[in-house]
């Protein structure tokens, strides 16, 4: 192992300055080198000045924490002025690079595996201080280009030793394996595995005849990292085919009349239930560096690899592997591995204990991956302090492409309650990441699900703002994906063996432009290719990063198929910082070291990586944003031995080169780094999950939705269940009552006063319910006997009899009718006392009809008379034409002592309807909430801003699904008879950006399964593809009614006394459908927090389900603001459907608990450990109101008054709060005031050392405890 080369601390000499003009700049000097061991860890801070050469400005000066000091040498860089934003595409004529990685029609057409093309390794191989690049080749040679300076490169293939024919090289990597300091070449290839080719220290290379590699397989992707911490670089391979059936063919035998895989194709080939034959790709490798520069395969089932349940593997994976990355994901300074497998294959994530033995990421961590994963990068996209993956596929961007597009996931065949699955999605992946290992799939919210067909990605700060943007290398030889174009070719057949192989040359050719994506800094990215001058059209497959003309930003290289070899010139001219490190050997690059730089335009952070580009390897510099040239920049290097190293006053537009700090005795040994990491101090959550009080799940059964109307855009039948808190016994503590879907049983949990519950089994609750239960509220009713009331869907069977409405009485067996079924699916249920004769009132929301959806389903008032119901058909008239209605509140909004009714509608608004003493009137456009037209679930008031005046939060679709829309831009929803069949079939439509034109949303074969003549009107997809609605639907159109929806955000409207201001919520309320809302202070300071319960999965077949929330609270800051919670900060983690959501102190401690139900799974209940406490307040209303429903709370803290709080019956998603409220008290409160259903206003003192009180009508208030 050749000696560390030591860098003197004194200014360079003139012969020093000399030697480095290769450099671009020299170097202006070394700081003060600083051991670990020396007398600076005793705590001393110093600051010296660097002295600088004669041929710069001025004086660069840097001060270091003692205890981390770096020795570094700096060097000045010199950055253009007259550029901007973006690439130039350098011509051979001027680079000197003569090369394009050629394969002909036939050489293709001989093994498919080739078209997945060559890539590139960067790196500077003879040490002069510029980066060389290497390219892998098909048919021709590969090629090394020595880098002269001034973009001029030369090739020196032969004379570096690489004069070999390229034999269908794949992918190659520079990586010191030896940790002599030079850069030695991986080439991995088609059937030739991986070769190691060792460099002299000078350029040349030799082909390593031990290097332990296995010379066989389709080897695609290295990454190199230290995975056991003994300082020397380990490898892994991805592996996929060296040929494949698509070329080859292959039979199957005919047994007794059963199909079966041939002996000698098993393990490559299987036979799923379905009929389908599957080929399996081939076993990766992961070797170990034996500190010699050789290597050694580990073993698959050894313990090396564990899977979830940290159990050895049985055997090796047979993945399609294209590309293997390094990262250290979870935070613990060890490498991690990413893999991405094509086809059915899956992504492989594997977290590292540190000395290199790996286990499965957890099931719940990756909700679902890429179909066709190609490349994988990792960035910390929204500078939040935590690296995101993305992971490409290649759905297109232009939606009629995408119509025509041959579909690689599997129908998602809806498992009830099952959410621990990872299915697969075909299209691109962004992984947020939420903090604790876990991560959000939030694509389709980022806009970058659509990416063409995506070989490479790379993440690249390309305008220097501080967020990295991206970069997509597109195109395909072939186009396999063509709909049209197979069944052409299916249709000629059946082929013979020799004809197989050129079934490939019928298929069109697809090259495609580059993408370049802008990173907004809010998680959105924009598409600007043309902007930055990257979007040439070809097939561009390997690419990577270095700085080639030693300016300090990031040039990017890309090997095309068949087209010349592209080096584009960075023309950024904003400041920035360029770093590399480096490491004491063998480690010499600093492979694994992160790098984080504050005092930027952000905090910034990036890790050094050794290969994990598809095919490719970057150079082995980073480039941060300085922001300003007058900034002063932190520079913090976290290497992969645990040491660290730290520059203050960092200088923009320079390059500094930082050393790692000197080894231990026993690192000097090289015996593997155990320094553990440092325990961090977390603060316990505020939630305890005690869900095991309950052990309860939710009963649903399976329905077909589609087989009445396949067009439905998702599913009806999953909507439920609702939750309620309520004192059905009188002793005083709330108990719980969950609904059931058909064949299950309404579950009513009753407390015992001491923080536990026993469920009733005795009649009526032990008695299996017929249809699906929606809305569960809690009342007193006659003599204050308490009940439920029960909302009963007639979705699935469609009879409007029985009950809309039924009746549970405690102590009676039989449960009733109370309001009568209609042709309208019940949803929400709300009561209130809405015409001011005391007894409270009923809404019955009309969820949908059966059947006829989207026609707008009937929504009923009724009226207690006498002990009865009565339907209130005046006030019922004002409600027929709401729609679909799927939440609903009743909230006094404007302060008279008289409720509105606030309903959240499907293909509708936030509806409001103002109570003029018992008379409804529609007044949801004065309000300004007429134009937002959305997908609305649940809803409910409170006083968000602390002004007094009740706000409406309503829960949306979310903006991170399939769907996108905005008031230029809506979803629209086109219904009728359009076949004379007398069923409703409906075309949802969006707005395709390329044409302006309205165009149908799903495909042809979804379509047409329904609409059966659109095969005769359409007889390709691609005509299909290029149809707008008109086409589609032809005289039909004029004579179908419509619906459309722009707003999808989950939103928080405040109350402005005549109008509402629109709010959406923060982006994590966006990442999933949200159903429940539920209002309480969860934390105990005084101001009203939210808690969204979130997912969908009943979705189409082929749409993805909406899988990123886990229930999300919303920390209010008490001016209408919100702090989305982490769910390792509140708690609560809940992966499944959730939908109802209800709080209560249930166990009397004076702090706000959750519960979350989930469709086909465990109810979750969430005990709150760490609030402050607060006020529990009791109303003690007139007989028929003891709640005090409608009444509103607000406690006054000397002259300062905090947060209006409503009791409701019945709000959020078809769930009920509990009536004891529990008050915030962030100092003790002095008064309490009340305003009563009808306006009536009573104050009282509170006594300084009350937990609860009770307050009458009349405005007594009784201390409780």
């Amino acid at each position: 192992m050749a000696q560390e080369r030591r860098h003197s601390c004194r200014p360079e000499s003139r012969a020093s300055a000399k030697a480095d003009k290769n450099v671009g700049a020299p170097w202006v000097a070394a700081l003060p080198r600083c051991d670990i061991s020396s007398t600076c860890r005793r705590g001393l801070r110093w600051a010296r000045p660097l002295l600088a050469l004669a041929v710069l400005a001025g004086l660069v000066t840097s001060a270091v924490a003692a205890d981390a000091t770096a020795e570094c040498r700096i060097q000045e860089l010199r950055v253009a002025t007259d550029g901007h934003p973006g690439f130039t595409l350098m011509p051979p004529e001027q680079t000197g690079v003569d090369f394009t990685n050629a394969l002909s029609e036939a050489r293709a057409a001989e093994n498919q595996i080739r078209l997945n093309g060559s890539g590139v390794a960067l790196g500077d191989t003879d040490g002069d201080g510029w980066c060389d690049v290497f390219v892998c080749a098909l048919e021709r040679k590969v090629a090394l280009f020595r880098n002269l300076g001034g973009w001029r490169f030369t090739n020196v293939t032969a004379t570096a030793g690489l004069d070999f024919p390229a034999n269908f090289s794949t992918g190659a990597t520079f990586a010191d394996v030896e940790g002599d300091g030079d850069l030695d070449l991986l080439i991995n290839g088609i059937g030739t595995g991986t070769r190691l080719f060792l460099n002299d220290g000078h350029g040349h290379f030799a082909e390593s005849e031990n290097s332990g590699l296995i010379r066989r397989h389709g080897a695609t992707t290295s990454a190199l990292a230290d995975i056991d911490g003994d300082g020397f670089l380990d490898l892994y391979v991805a592996n996929y085919r060296t040929n494949t059936v698509r070329t080859t063919g292959f039979a199957l035998l005919n047994v007794g009349g059963r199909r079966m895989i041939p002996p000698q194709e098993r393990g490559r080939l299987e036979l799923t239930p379905q009929g389908r034959v599957l080929e399996h790709g081939e076993p990766h490798f992961l070797y170990r560096n034996d500190r010699q520069g050789r290597f050694r395969a580990a073993s698959w089932t050894d313990g090396t690899f564990l899977d979830e349940e940290g159990r050895p593997l049985a055997g090796p994976p047979h993945d399609w592997g294209l590309t293997a990355a390094f990262r250290d994901l979870n935070g613990d300074g060890a490498p991690d591995l990413y893999v991405c497998n094509d086809f059915h294959s899956p992504d492989r994530i594997w977290l590292n204990d540190g000395h290199g033995h790996f286990l499965a990421i957890p099931r719940l961590a990756v909700r679902h991956t890429a179909t066709f994963s190609m490349a994988a990068d990792f960035a910390d996209v929204d500078r939040d302090g935590h690296d995101d993956i993305l992971v490409s596929d290649m759905t297109s961007r232009r939606h009629g492409r995408r119509l025509m597009q041959i579909a690689g996931m599997d129908p998602y065949e809806i498992s009830i309650g099952v959410f621990d699955d990872r299915p697969q999605l075909d299209r691109t992946v962004l992984q947020w990441n939420r903090g604790d290992g876990t991560y959000a799939e939030v694509a389709t919210y980022a806009g970058l699900e659509n990416s063409e067909w995506n070989w490479s990605v790379i993440f690249l700060d390309v305008d220097l703002d501080g967020f990295e943007d991206l970069l997509a290398a597109t195109g395909h030889m072939f186009d396999p994906q063509d709909i049209d174009a197979q069944a052409r070719i299916a249709a000629k057949g059946p082929y013979p063996q020799s004809m197989i192989p050129k079934k490939l040359l019928m298929l069109p050719p697809l090259a495609q432009a580059k993408l370049a994506f802008r990173n907004r800094g809010n998680l959105t990215f924009a598409e600007c290719g043309k902007a930055w001058g990257f979007d040439q059209v070809g097939v561009s497959q390997g690419m990577a990063l270095a700085d080639l003309d030693n300016d300090g930003d990031l040039d990017v290289v890309v090997n095309n198929l068949n087209g010349a070899l592209g080096i584009y010139r960075n023309g950024a001219t904003a400041p920035r910082l360029a770093v590399r490190l480096k490491g004491r050997p063998p480690n010499t690059a600093g492979i694994g070291a992160r790098i984080v730089i504050t005092g930027g335009p952000v905090m910034q952070s990036q890790e050094m990586m050794c290969g994990g580009r598809y095919l490719s390897c970057d150079d082995t510099l980073r480039t941060f944003a300085a922001g300003s040239l007058d900034r002063r920049l932190g520079v913090k290097v976290i290497w992969r031995s645990g040491k660290q190293s730290v520059v203050a006053e960092a200088r923009p537009n320079c390059l500094y080169e930082i050393f790692e700090p000197a080894a231990s005795a026993e690192e000097e040994l090289g015996s593997p780094s155990t320094k553990p990491v440092a325990p961090v101090d977390v603060p316990p959550p505020i939630f305890q999950d005690v869900s095991e009080l309950l052990n309860h799940g939710h009963h649903e059964e399976p329905f077909n939705d589609f087989g009445r109307q396949p067009l439905l855009p998702r599913r009806l039948s999953q909507l439920g269940p609702g939750v309620s808190w309520f004192d059905l016994d009188g002793d005083g503590w709330e108990d719980l009552i969950v609904g059931s879907g058909k064949g299950g049983q309404l579950a009513v949990f009753r407390s015992n006063g001491q923080g536990g519950f026993k469920r009733l089994n005795e009649p009526p609750w032990n008695q299996a319910v017929t249809r699906d239960q929606t809305t569960v509220l809690g009342w007193n009713g006659a003599g204050g006997t308490p009940g439920l009331f029960v909302g009963f869907a007639n979705y699935e069977d469609a009879l409007a009899a029985g009950g809309a409405v039924r009746q549970y009485a405690a102590g009676q067996p039989q449960v009733s009718d109370a309001i009568a079924a209609t042709p309208s699916s019940a949803g929400p249920l709300a009561m209130a006392d809405y015409d001011g004769d005391g007894p409270l009132d009923f809404f019955v929301g009309g969820r949908s009809l059966p059947g006829r959806y989207p026609e707008p389903a009937q929504s009923q008032l009724w009226r207690q008379q006498g002990g009865r119901w009565v339907l209130d058909a005046e006030n019922t008239g004002q409600l027929v034409n709401v729609g679909m209605v799927s939440g609903a509140v009743w909230t006094d909004l404007d302060g008279d002592g008289w409720p509105e009714l606030v309903l959240a509608c499907e293909w509708g608004p936030v509806r409001v309807f103002h109570n003029d003493r018992g008379r409804l009137r529609e007044t949801t456009a004065e309000l300004g909430l007429a134009a937002y037209l959305g997908w609305w679930n649940g809803v409910t008031t409170a006083d968000f801003d602390g002004d007094g005046r009740l706000d409406i939060l309503a829960s949306n679709w979310g903006l991170n699904t399939e769907y996108r829309a905005t008031k230029e831009s809506p979803c629209r929803l086109y219904y009728g008879d359009f076949d004379g069949s007398g069923t409703i079939n409906m075309v949802e439509t969006s707005r395709d950006e390329t044409s302006a034109t309205e165009v149908p949303h799903r495909n042809l074969d979804t379509m047409a399964a329904a609409l059966s003549y659109l095969r005769e009107r359409f007889a390709t997809h691609a005509d299909y593809g290029r149809a707008t609605v008109a086409d589609l639907l032809g005289p039909v159109l004029s004579k179908a009614r419509r619906v459309e929806a722009h707003t999808l955000a989950s939103t928080l409207f405040l109350n402005r006394t005549n109008r509402f201001v629109a709010v959406p919520l923060p982006r994590e309320a966006q990442f999933a459908t949200a159903f429940g809302v539920c209002v309480g202070d969860f934390d105990g300071d005084g101001h009203e927090d939210v808690f969204l319960s979130q997912n969908f999965f009943a979705t189409q077949t082929k749409s993805p389900r909406c899988d990123a929330g886990r229930g999300l609270w919303l920390q209010g800051d008490g001016q209408g603001g919100f702090r989305a919670v982490p769910g390792q900060e509140s708690g609560v983690r809940v992966y499944g459907e959730q939908r109802g959501a209800a709080v209560c102190d249930y166990d009397h401690d004076g702090r706000v608990d959750l519960v979350v139900t989930q469709n086909g799974a465990a109810s979750r209940l969430f005990r709150n450990a760490g609030a402050k406490p607060g006020l529990r307040v009791r109303l003690a209303g007139p007989p028929a109101n003891p709640a005090g429903v409608g009444a509103t709370i607000r406690l006054q803290f000397g002259d300062r008054f905090g947060p209006a709080r409503e009791i409701h019956a019945g709000s959020g998603y078809w769930s009920q709060d509990s009536a004891v409220q529990v008050m915030g008290m962030p100092v003790a409160p002095t008064h309490v005031q009340v305003r009563w259903p009808g306006g009536k206003i009573t104050e009282g003192a509170i006594s300084a050392d009350a937990k609860e009180i009770s307050i009458q009508a009349t405005g007594q208030i009784e201390r409780v405890r």
